[in-house]
């Protein structure tokens, strides 16, 4: 690997040339982006073999010593992993950045390298239609042995899909993006046999290495973004595309997205409907709530169940209902006492369990805490808008809104406390840390979010806060909490759509303006218009690419998992949110799918079984949910006035037992994997089995045609003489005696038989 570096594209690379046109549709020859660090600044004077001078006409200054040093080390670093990528098989093609500050590698393998490498991993590939569509781990064609005259030759490179449309494919067609990404990724990071081993994730955190991601394909791009429908409605045929190219992860994310929405529309329907008939009674609290209340709770609870369902059909299309738990990576971030791992026999930190449960007590103790300073903030915005609600311009919305900023941002707060105390817990893998961090953003939001709410709607009603007797809007709890719940739906609503507009301009205007050091009307306009040709002029596509800032799947499920909250707790008050919700979750999707495509980076593939633990959580909140509406209608409405307190405790329990016994029947009835699929999964493991084994289905023959061909009878015994009584085996024994006796007996008999003959 020379120090040089060729600022081309891939368009212009030699090996992707054939004649004078390069096709579009024209094998990739790479597939992953590494972008390592060249220079200090792109104003430093390094490797360069011009006058001094970079593309843009500025003169280089000659860097300081501890600047060339840490150049020096970064070019020694960036060569032993180039080299070591070079060793195992891998094709490089690396270029200089626009700046030259940067070096840009792209990183492929051929065809034979791909087969090879997915042979000894056991990766599974797609099979032909003729085949069930099904998955298979790849294996190489066997010839056969000449001593056995080749009869156990097996050819079953026929079976697997080519994932083209060419008369003739090229070798690697069996192969989709997908797969090429997952194996190229394999071998950089793998201890393998022909692989790097490279630690990724540690180059990244020590900021070794730049950027590392899935090199973009500007055809299928292109594709996406004219079926822009596809991405609400979510067809089969489309799901399978979204998987393919972004991984299971995504394509998940967009599929429960698609039919949230579904099934929010008849319940907006209704909520539109009976809005209207509260308008009319001008309260929430009146008969209507009863069947709605019902409604809620039992869609709340089935909806999670229903997407599991429609989770295990995707899943057996995509290979992965049988999908195993493998052992993952370390975390870049996770350290401890270097120990060898009894599963791979290699050396990882090890980190003691007894200190992160220490650790998981002071980080609930802390959420103790600052759930209680939240509370208490919440209070004192309601006192302060309960004796200034006259005197502030604005009166009592003022404080709505104010309560609603208050939320918002205290929730992005939160959600950086979350990520600060998973990362002290040191958790191993990036599942666990997902899943914990999950686990403290759901209790921290809940009390953000929701605590006011709960309060409105339970306590409020001539309760004392600081001394002071609160009331409720116009002496209806029920008003002011649609009243409240309105202003959070409608200011969430498009704070957090402009806030994701704006971030990723913000980002740009940030590092124009600090790290690169432009003038600020340049900045500005930047800015302002996204990446436009100033901010990317001369730049190759994947150095594009590299600019984007990565794309965070626990954000996006995150606000899903708020919104659809505040539509489910308190429906019974406001119908009319399942509408909003239906709404937001159309602009969610909309928003999410521009950012995937023109703002963030690809993302590394991963293959899921599921969408945990995000399923789980809706679950949860199913259950919550119910639970709250049914309190809500008994508990706090005028409905159930006369009642004592036994009767209605008595009827939330009948009406919460009777939802959770629906669920259990419907489990029963419907189980999380439908029976068709576990039907298919049977057959397409009998069809992988007998295509892997070369076992031919032959057709039922009648035996009896050869009845006349048979060389002699078949003997029938009167019983098993193969099969002696325990009575009968004896254990032998030693006797002297008798075996001398025998002995003796046996010489007198043959001497008498030989005495006649000699007398003759």
């Amino acid at each position: 690997m020379t120090s040089q570096y060729s600022k081309l594209d891939a368009t212009q690379d030699p090996k992707m040339q054939q004649g004078d046109l390069y096709q579009e549709h024209q094998r990739r020859f790479y597939e992953v982006c590494m972008v390592f660090k060249c220079k200090t600044s792109k104003l430093v004077k390094y490797d360069e073999t011009d006058n001094g001078m970079n593309d843009q006409g500025r003169v280089l200054s000659e860097p300081e010593d501890w600047a060339r040093e840490k150049m020096q080390m970064w070019k020694q670093r960036r060569e032993a992993i180039l080299k070591s990528l070079q060793n195992c098989g891998l094709h490089l093609f690396c270029y200089y950045s626009r700046d030259r500050d940067e070096v840009i590698v792209k990183i492929g393998a051929s065809p034979q390298k791909l087969r090879d490498t997915a042979a000894r991993m056991k990766y599974k590939l797609q099979l032909k239609k003729q085949y069930l569509n099904a998955y298979a781990e790849y294996r190489h064609d066997f010839p056969g042995r000449p001593e056995r005259q080749f009869k156990d030759r097996r050819v079953i490179s026929h079976i697997y899909k080519t994932h083209t449309d060419d008369d003739y494919p090229d070798s690697d067609a069996i192969f989709k993006s997908l797969d090429k990404i997952n194996l190229i990724h394999h071998i950089i990071t793998s201890k393998d046999k022909d692989c790097a081993g490279i630690n990724i994730g540690k180059l990244l955190h020590d900021e070794e290495v730049k950027s590392y991601f899935p090199l973009h394909e500007a055809n299928v791009i292109a594709e996406l973004k004219t079926n822009k429908l596809q991405w609400f409605l979510m067809p089969e045929d489309f799901a399978n595309k979204i998987r393919d190219y972004f991984g299971d992860r995504i394509a998940y994310y967009f599929l429960f997205m698609a039919f949230y929405w579904k099934w929010l529309v008849p319940l907006a329907l209704v909520g539109l409907a009976l809005q209207f008939i509260d308008v009319m009674f001008r309260t929430g609290d009146n008969i209507t709530a009863i069947p709605f209340c019902i409604l809620m709770s039992v869609w709340s609870i089935f909806l999670p169940y229903f997407w599991r369902r429609q989770e295990a059909k995707y899943a057996i299309g995509w290979g992965t209902l049988d999908l195993v738990e493998t052992l993952e990576p370390c975390r870049p971030e996770h350290y401890g006492d270097p120990r060898i791992n009894p599963v791979t026999a290699q050396v990882e930190p090890y980190y003691p369990w007894q200190n992160r449960v220490l650790h998981y007590v002071k980080s609930y103790a802390l959420m103790a805490v600052i759930s209680v300073l939240v509370i208490g903030s919440i209070l004192t915005i309601l006192y302060f808008r309960h004796n200034m609600k006259d005197t502030t311009p604005g009166g009592y919305w003022t404080f709505q809104i104010l309560l609603a900023v208050f939320v918002e941002c205290t929730n992005g707060l939160l959600t950086r406390l979350a990520h600060w105390l998973t990362t002290r817990e040191n958790h191993r893998t990036q599942s666990e840390h997902e899943t914990h961090m999950l686990a403290k953003v759901m209790i921290l939001k809940f009390v953000t979010s929701y605590f006011i709410l709960y309060y409105t709607a339970f306590y409020k009603h001539h309760t004392y806060v600081f001394n002071e007797q609160m009331e409720c809007y116009n002496d209806d709890c029920f008003l002011d909490l649609q009243w409240q719940l309105a202003t959070f739906v409608v200011f969430r609503l498009t704070f957090s759509n402009l806030y994701e507009f704006i971030e990723p301009k913000v980002k740009l205007w940030w590092r124009s303006l600090f790290l690169e050091r432009k003038s600020f009307t340049t900045t500005l306009h930047s800015s302002l218009s996204g990446h436009t040709l100033l901010e990317l002029a001369d730049m190759s596509a994947a150095e594009q690419q590299a600019k984007k800032e990565k794309y965070d799947e626990f954000a996006n499920f995150d606000e899903v998992l708020i919104a659809h909250g505040f539509s489910t707790f308190f429906a019974v008050t406001s119908p009319w949110v399942c509408a909003a919700t239906l709404f937001a979750s159309l602009v969610e999707i909309a928003m999410d799918m521009k950012s995937l495509m023109e703002n963030r980076q690809r993302p590394i593939p991963r293959k899921s079984r599921h969408n945990e633990p995000w399923s789980t959580a809706f679950d949860v909140y199913g259950i919550i949910s119910a639970s709250t509406n049914i309190v809500l209608l008994i508990f706090a409405s005028h409905e159930y006035d006369e009642w004592t307190f036994t009767e209605k405790l008595v009827l939330f329990i009948y009406l919460e037992h009777m939802i959770l016994l629906s669920r259990l029947a419907l489990k029963i009835i419907f189980p999380d994997v439908p029976r068709n699929v576990e039907l298919l999964q049977l057959k397409q493991d009998n069809m992988v089995h007998r295509c892997l084994e070369n076992i031919k289905v032959e057709q039922n023959q009648d035996f009896s045609m050869f009845r006349d061909h048979r060389q002699h009878n078949i003997e029938v015994f009167e019983f098993d003489i193969m099969e002696r009584d325990e009575e009968e085996e004896v254990e032998p024994t030693l006797n002297l005696g008798e075996s001398t006796q025998t002995m003796l007996s046996g010489f007198q008999d043959e001497s008498t038989r030989w005495l006649p003959r000699s007398k003759k």
